[in-house]
């Protein structure tokens, strides 16, 4: 079975080590990638996926198993508090 990995700042430094770590995993499969809006990197492909800025964080949880978010905790927090996860 194939793990369907999502990351946030995908186009940060370790963002993309990420990126390409998953990409390189016959076990996993990169199904979304996450930058931040006005960085001039939405539409960009990341190994074969279209990034999405923070409005497409939905689309792009609906689509994975695995979220990786390399975002900072606050960015993280208000994004779980907005969803209705329940995290404050």
């Amino acid at each position: 079975m194939v793990i369907r990995v999502a990351v946030a700042r995908a186009t940060g430094k370790l963002g993309s080590i990420v990126c390409d770590l998953v990409a390189d995993d016959p076990e996993l499969e990169l199904t979304g990638a996450v930058v931040s809006s006005g960085g001039g990197h939405e539409g960009e492909s990341i190994h074969g996926v279209a990034a999405v800025g923070p409005d497409g964080l939905d689309r792009v949880l609906k689509d994975c198993d695995a979220y990786i978010d390399l975002t900072s905790p606050e960015a993280a927090i208000g994004r779980a508090s907005d969803s209705g996860t329940g995290a404050s």
